[in-house]
This record gives structure tokens, C-alpha cells and sequence, in this order.
């Protein structure tokens, strides 16, 4: 599959939009793609696989994180304004080509119709881990070798998975471009642990969802700052267990209730190669295996390359978007970037992931190809704290932001936006004198979570702004926190 370079920007937007933290739509075909010089209007085709009660919320997910994200994207046809199809516009195309996303029903059988799309794809992994131990050890799986898998090859590899949830041929039936990438995912396992004698598990009751998470939940409460969940702690979706070992590993786990000896033993069974947890991110074309945390948290912190960009940063920020938008979240976007670095991609998202109904403010880290890990309001601040902040400002509050609330609280807040949006120079607000009013009124209209979502991140880069030397220091560690690199984080293996 070869996209064209003048394509692939936004491509990579919407295949990042494909995953977050509370949802995952990675079982897709692409089924066109257009040459470089063609000027057809749908440059790429994709097909993407859900159940279908999910049809419908797959389609707003996907919306919504590509609007947060820049692109113009309209949903259904002229008949039917609410079908699962989006059209993703390519920016300065004039609106003459797009990448067209349908999401069709997954049938019971196929590719996420019988568990969540990740699970089939994390299980995928082992299967493909054992498949290429145990039926291929001598010569690497390539695309060209999938022809010959037979039912032995799974049925082989499957003994020695323990992937409790998801069936052979619910893995069998995922996309080409999966199994290419699960085979390149299977040869960097097998150069990292060579030989044979591993059972590979994922959610199974001895060691992923057995010790290993009954180990974090003795400990969890240690940690400084909060580990807001197991992932934060240790990221990896699939474990490599030594059989030989096993019962033992088991056993040390059951034995261990603090967190500093956890990662001091996490380190040693990673060390011997006795258990190796291994995290799964999206990939290109080609594979890499990378070991995450091995390093003490002092100098994870020192080697870490985060810091806040105060001028990328602050000067991006969007109050209305352009005049002849008809999609209001995309017209006036709810979300702040934060820049860590100078990069496009080096940046935190902050903005209300709880749709209209209520207050959920988070950052999330992003990536080129996914998100890579999001931090609640409540603890963005615990971390700015242990970092040496102080004056911090308050998330704003859900209540106060509503359209019914007290025309004394609504009018604070709105002049509140007003001002702080005017102190960045936002695109899309007028400062004139004779635009005030207009201008004031245009955001006591905007809906609660708009309100609530742009107040909690200007807020916050208000601050950073106006601290920069904290600021870094603040942004390092939230970084690394994000990414499951904290204090508190243990080792694992990133496969990407």
C-alpha cells in the first residue's frame, strides 16, 4: 500500500483517530487508494468493522477526534445525515477530495464481531508470537509465507497461547494488514527471546489477570503520583512467560506487597527473559522492539526531551475556525494544544472527553500514528504539584458553565473566555471595540462542554505561560506519566 506523500499527513490523522483511550476501531481494510497525480474526489477508501450496535457511536468517536484534530468532515449523505459514512476533507483542496471512512457491521464470525477489536488484535499478537516460534523458528514470516499457513500452524500456535475471549477464527478472519503486521511483530519477539519453552497470554487468570493484576492492586495505593490505572503502571497488552518458570513467577508475584520490590522484580524476570510484558502500538511499515523503563525514574526524567513550547503553544489557539463552517465543533473547536516540543505531533490535547452530558477534562499525549496515553484533570494537577507548582488555577467547574446557570455565574465565566481567549490572540476573535459585544455574545451561546472544555485548558496555559521555568518541569513529568513512564511505572517492551 503506497500513499501518496501529499496525502499521508491527513491519512495519519485519521488512522490515529481510529483508537483512544475508551474505544478502538483497528479492524479496517483499506480498500482504494488513489495514485499520486489523480484527481479523483475520493483519494482513499477505507471499511471499517465494528458490531453493529457500535456502528453509530464508532462514527461520532472517529468524528469528533478528527474535528479536535483540524479536518473538515461531514457525516452521512443528503438521505441519511446520521449513517455511519464520513468524508474527511483534505485541507486547501478546495473540498474536492477527500478520504471516505464507511463503518459496516462486523457479522458474529468475522473481524470484531464476537469481542472488542482490540483483544482480537492483542491475542492476534500471541498467536503470531507462537506461530513464528514453534512452526517457523528457522526462517522469518514474511507477507509472502501467509499463503502457506495452514489449520496446523494455528492449531500449533494456539496451544501454546492463553488468550481466554477470543476464538481462532476471529483472529483468522482480521485484515491482511493486520496479519502483515502481526507477523513483523512476531519476528522481533522471537530476536528478543530466541529459542522456544514461552507460552504467550493476554486477560488469562494466572499471570496477566491472575498475579500480575492482583500484584498492582496491592500496591497500587504506593505510588506518588496516583497511578490512575494498571496501564499507567505497566502498558503491556501481552506477556511472554518462560513455561518452565512459571509456578515460581506466580509465586514471587503473590509474594510481593510493595511497589518499589514489584518493579525491582518485574526488572530481574525481564532480565532473565523469564516474563516479559510488551506493550503494542501501531506500526509503518517496517517493526521495532524497544525497552521502556529499564532505566531508574531519575534518569528517565533526565534523558526525557519534554519541555513546554511556550510560543507553539500559545500561538495556536482557535476561538472560531472560519465563517462558512457549518459543523459548530468544528467552527469553534474546544480543545487547547499544549506543545512539549517543536515537533506537529509533540503535543497534549486538553478538552472535555465526556461529550455533552458531563465534565471529563483530560490531557492526552499524542502521537504520528495514535494517542499515546491520556491524564485525568484531577491528576494533571497532583503531578504539576509534586513538580514544585503552586498557584495552580482550578479545572473549571461543569455546573457553573451551564447554559442555566445564574446570569451573574454565566456572565463570570463568559468574560472570563473572553479575556483569556483575547490575551492569546486567537484566531477568529475580534478585539476591535466594535466587535466586543458580538464577540462576548457569541460565547455565552457556546454549549456547556465547549464552555467547560476551552475555560479548563486556557486556564491551565495561562499559567504555564506565565511559569515557564515550573512549566518544563511540569511538562516533563506529565509526559512521562502519559507515556507510563513515571516514578512508579516498571518495565516493559514497546513493540511499534
Amino acid at each position: 500500500m503506497n500513499i501518496p506523500d501529499t496525502n499521508t499527513k491527513t491519512f495519519l490523522q485519521v488512522i490515529d483517530a481510529l483508537g483512544g483511550e475508551e474505544y478502538s476501531y483497528y479492524v479496517f481494510d483499506i480498500k482504494h487508494v488513489e495514485d499520486k497525480d489523480s484527481d479523483k474526489k475520493i483519494q482513499i477508501a477505507i471499511k471499517i468493522n465494528v458490531p453493529q450496535s457500535e456502528r453509530l457511536r464508532a462514527a461520532t468517536n472517529i468524528q469528533q477526534a478528527l474535528i479536535s484534530d483540524g479536518l473538515n468532515v461531514i457525516r452521512g449523505t443528503v438521505k441519511e445525515p446520521t449513517k455511519p459514512q464520513l468524508d474527511v476533507y483534505f485541507p486547501n483542496r478546495d473540498n474536492k477530495q477527500i478520504i471516505r471512512i464507511e463503518i459496516k457491521p462486523a457479522n458474529s464470525a468475522g473481524s470484531g464481531g464476537g469481542a472488542a477489536a482490540t483483544k482480537i488484535q492483542e491475542c492476534g499478537q500471541c498467536l503470531y508470537a507462537a506461530m513464528k516460534m514453534y512452526s517457523f523458528p528457522n526462517s522469518p514470516l514474511t507477507n509472502g509465507s501467509r499463503q502457506y499457513f495452514t489449520d496446523e500452524h494455528y492449531s500449533i500456535a494456539a496451544s501454546h497461547c492463553d488468550i481466554p475471549g477470543v476464538k481462532l477464527d476471529e483472529i483468522m478472519s482480521l485484515p491482511a494488514e493486520w496479519k502483515d503486521s502481526f507477523m513483523m511483530g512476531a519476528n522481533k519477539i522471537h530476536q528478543l527471546l530466541g529459542g522456544s519453552g514461552y507460552e504467550f497470554v493476554r486477560g488469562d487468570d494466572k499471570i496477566d489477570d491472575g498475579a500480575i493484576k492482583n500484584a498492582f492492586n496491592r500496591v497500587k495505593d504506593q505510588a506518588k503520583p496516583k497511578l490512575a490505572s494498571e496501564d499507567k503502571w505497566n502498558p503491556a497488552d501481552i506477556w511472554a512467560v518462560k513455561k518452565t518458570a512459571k509456578a515460581n513467577i506466580i509465586k514471587k508475584l503473590n509474594a510481593e506487597n510493595t511497589i518499589g520490590g514489584l518493579n525491582a522484580l518485574l526488572q530481574e524476570l525481564c532480565i532473565s527473559k523469564e516474563l516479559v510484558g510488551i506493550s503494542l502500538k501501531k506500526s509503518d511499515s517496517t517493526a521495532s522492539l524497544v525497552l521502556k523503563n529499564a532505566e531508574s525514574a531519575a534518569v528517565r526524567k533526565k534523558n526525557s526531551s519534554a519541555t513546554f513550547n511556550k510560543q507553539k503553544s500559545t500561538s495556536g489557539i482557535i476561538f472560531d475556525n472560519g465563517k462558512n463552517m457549518k459543523d459548530e465543533d468544528k467552527k469553534y473547536p474546544m480543545d487547547v494544544y499544549i506543545y512539549h516540543g517543536s515537533g506537529n505531533f509533540d503535543k497534549f490535547q486538553a478538552r472535555n472527553f465526556g461529550g455533552q452530558t458531563k465534565g471529563d477534562w483530560k490531557l492526552e499525549l499524542k502521537g504520528r500514528l495514535a494517542a499515546q496515553g491520556k491524564v485525568q484533570g484531577s491528576i494533571v494537577y497532583d503531578i504539576m504539584k509534586d513538580s514544585g507548582a503552586s498557584g495552580l488555577p482550578d479545572i473549571a467547574e461543569w455546573s457553573k458553565c451551564s447554559p442555566t446557570a445564574s446570569k451573574t455565574v454565566k456572565d463570570a465565566i463568559t468574560n472570563e473566555l473572553y479575556n483569556l481567549l483575547s490575551d492569546f490572540s486567537a484566531t477568529g476573535l475580534s478585539t476591535a471595540p466594535k466587535d466586543k459585544n458580538n464577540m462576548i455574545s457569541l460565547i455565552n451561546m457556546r454549549p456547556q462542554s465547549w464552555r467547560y472544555s476551552k475555560l479548563s485548558g486556557l486556564r491551565l496555559l495561562k499559567w504555564l505561560s506565565a511559569n515557564t521555568t515550573t512549566a518544563s518541569d511540569c511538562i516533563k513529568q506529565l509526559y512521562l506519566y502519559a507515556g507510563s513512564q513515571s516514578d512508579s511505572s516498571s518495565v516493559y517492551y514497546k513493540l511499534s
